[in-house]
């Protein structure tokens, strides 16, 4: 049995300007380097050890990731940075404003009116109108990001580890619990800095709870 803790990074500066990041990347504000640091302090008063961590290869990924181990006494525990772990790629949009973004991939897959607000299961089909309308041929829908969680989960199952950290971005977590868990999910919000928790038992992934900020 493996349990694995998903974390979204902390709040970025693109994050605050409301601007779309998928590969794009933008340092941790101060209130995300202290987001990181809390959920360091929760993990360790509750004297968890992490057998292995993996974190997105993007900047904001890999220093939250730091900052959760160096404050939960788990600072010697290497990080594996994974290009499978990154966001969704935005293409075009990458850096625009996020309701111009959504409401303009959903038009294009016929539902109006979209913005960052809007539902997961809304978000993820928006991502074929976001590919559809890229005219740079880097933007990626949910099953370009399927091929991708199904080479983490390979990636999981080979791991030694009982104990795992994984750092990664909020639309890429709700797309690894449609494709892990099931697409029948309903997800609400994967604030900065929660948690995620799943188990593995085998090649069964079991979900326990979704996003959390306390009681982890």
């Amino acid at each position: 049995m493996k349990t694995i803790y998903i974390v979204r990074h902390g709040e970025t500066l693109l994050n605050l300007l409301n601007r779309s990041q998928g590969w794009a990347d933008s340092p941790l504000t101060k209130k995300g380097v202290q987001q990181a640091i809390d959920l360091g302090d929760k993990l360790k008063h509750q004297s968890l050890s992490f057998d292995a961590a993996f974190s997105s290869d993007t900047g904001r990924a890999r220093q939250t990731a730091q900052v959760i181990l160096d404050h939960s006494c788990n600072g010697e525990t290497p990080i594996k940075e994974l290009f499978d772990l990154r966001e969704a790629s935005f293409g075009l949009f990458e850096g625009a404003d996020n309701d111009v973004m959504w409401e303009e991939g959903g038009k294009a897959v016929g539902e109006p009116g979209m913005s960052r607000k809007s539902s997961i299961d809304l978000k993820i089909k928006a991502l074929t109108g976001i590919k559809q309308l890229d005219t740079i041929d880097y933007a990626e829908d949910y099953q370009d990001l399927k091929t991708r969680i199904l080479a983490l989960k390979d990636e999981l199952l080979k791991s030694n580890a009982s104990t795992i950290l994984i750092v990664t971005h909020s639309l890429y977590i709700c797309c690894m619990l449609y494709a892990l868990i099931g697409e029948d999910l309903t997800i609400g919000k994967v604030p900065n800095c929660s948690v995620t928790k799943l188990q593995l038992d085998g090649q069964s992934f079991k979900l326990n709870y979704i996003g959390r900020t306390e009681e982890l």
